[in-house]
């Protein structure tokens, strides 16, 4: 095996968990699920609600804005929220005085009780000039990490891009 093959994810791992971009603030998730859109369906019976058009999902600091979002409930509780859209944006303040964290990705997939949130398909996340872009991230805003790739496929490529500290600390 060469050293590259074997650096690169070790590098990449170390700068996903460590990166300071996978923090959300604490009280959001304590904070009621908001959804604003064009039109809306609810069926009772079956726990799904369907929203279209401009859809605006907000919880705490966190924002998705999507053209389409089915909500799955059961017993009067968001189980998961999917989101579609060209693109789905996200966007979270991590701390009090940081810069936002954002992403983009064709689809996303939203856990309010674990707080985790998966983006699909041409999925970028970004803090300021640190990202990363796959075809799937996981970012677990509970446990504070950015899980990116899939270590079933050889041909979907993670791409991370850590920026230095500048003199004065700041990235």
């Amino acid at each position: 095996m060469s050293i590259i093959k074997w650096l690169l994810p070790a590098i990449m791992s170390v700068g996903i968990v460590y990166s300071p971009w996978a923090i959300a603030l604490e009280d959001d998730a304590r904070q009621p699920v908001s959804i604003e859109s064009n039109s809306g369906f609810y069926d009772d019976k079956k726990g799904l609600s369907i929203y279209t058009g401009e859809v605006v999902v907000i919880q705490g600091s966190m924002r998705m804005d999507a053209d389409k979002v089915v909500v799955y409930m059961q017993n009067g509780e968001i189980q998961k929220l999917v989101a579609t859209g060209k693109p789905v944006k996200f966007k979270q303040t991590p701390e009090e005085g940081e810069e936002d964290v954002h992403g983009n990705s064709l689809m996303a997939e939203y856990y309010p009780e674990t707080q985790l949130l998966v983006m699909i398909k041409e999925a970028v996340v970004w803090q300021g000039k640190n990202s990363t872009a796959s075809e799937r991230i996981e970012y677990d805003r509970i446990s504070k990490v950015v899980k990116a790739g899939d270590t079933a496929s050889d041909n979907k490529r993670v791409h991370v891009i850590l920026q230095p500290k500048s003199d004065d600390g700041k990235q």
